[in-house]
């Protein structure tokens, strides 16, 4: 038995779908936080061990190539942070893009498209995200002077 078709449009959304996808936004940038916080305390502790190797001392004269394994292995850190912000950044523009389109299709208030309405009046559309991939960037140029400079101590 078929069963037609009334509309190929999509129902508008909820109030409760709203906030569910509201909640789910808010869950997403707790989890942004809590990841920028793990990759800043990892490349923090290798910066550390870093200083701490290349101080010299028995440890530097005995395991010499530690002192470059360590910003080696940052550099591939900084490089999975710095994909991990992008994917974020990604994400974030999809949720904000869904947002509007329901606030299109339901009775809310446009507050979003609003929002980045005014974002663009004031400055150039730069979405903060965009700013934190800077860092692991930075960084990872650090680590590779550092390395390069090791290798260089080292090839004395």
């Amino acid at each position: 038995m078929n069963v037609p078709q009334t509309s190929t449009s999509p129902a508008p959304p909820s109030l409760e779908q709203y906030k569910a996808y509201l909640g789910d936004l808010g869950n997403i940038g707790t989890r942004y936080a809590t990841s920028n916080g793990f990759y800043l305390s990892v490349v923090t502790a290798l910066l550390g061990l870093l200083t701490y190797t290349a101080a010299g001392g028995a440890f530097m004269s005995s395991q010499p190539y530690v002192a470059v394994a360590i910003p080696a292995f940052a550099i591939l850190v900084c490089w999975i942070w710095w994909r991990t912000v992008a994917y974020y950044d990604n994400l974030f523009a999809a949720k904000f893009k869904v947002l509007r389109e329901m606030e299109e299709a339901g009775p809310f208030f446009p507050i979003y498209r609003q929002e980045y309405k005014f974002i663009k009046e004031g400055k150039p559309p730069h979405s903060m995200l965009r700013n934190d991939r800077l860092v692991p960037l930075l960084l990872a140029i650090l680590f590779l002077v550092v390395s390069f400079y090791m290798l260089c101590k080292l090839h004395r």
